[in-house]
């Protein structure tokens, strides 16, 4: 079982996930077609898994998750999604300072 420290950690990282895919699920979702955004995001999730933990952990990780009880009983309420919003305006200024980087155009010579 986790410490608490790591448990708040989970619980934390989980309520942002949930919340920046569900964002995500509503600016990608297709109202004829909602489901497949759906699975492009589980996908998706699949891919980061295995990239960042491989495909042995991932499996040993995705086994654990369900013993993962959040004090909310897996559910992220309003609450807990107002309190992150600050992290998903930030996470949103830095994509769109990206994006405006790659949009510049390169001016003058380089030496």
């Amino acid at each position: 079982m986790p410490m608490a420290a790591d448990v708040d950690t989970i619980e934390r990282t989980s309520i942002v996930a949930y919340t920046l895919l569900n964002e995500l699920h509503d600016v990608l979702a297709l109202p004829k077609a909602p489901d497949d955004v759906t699975l492009g995001i589980l996908m998706g999730m699949a891919m980061f898994l295995d990239d960042k933990v491989g495909p042995m952990r991932a499996k040993r990780l995705m086994s654990e998750a369900p013993t993962i009880v959040l004090k909310t009983d897996a559910h992220v309420t309003t609450d807990q999604t107002q309190r992150i919003m600050p992290v998903l305006r930030a996470f949103g200024d830095h994509l769109k300072e990206l994006r405006m980087k790659a949009e510049r155009p390169v001016s003058g010579t380089v030496g």
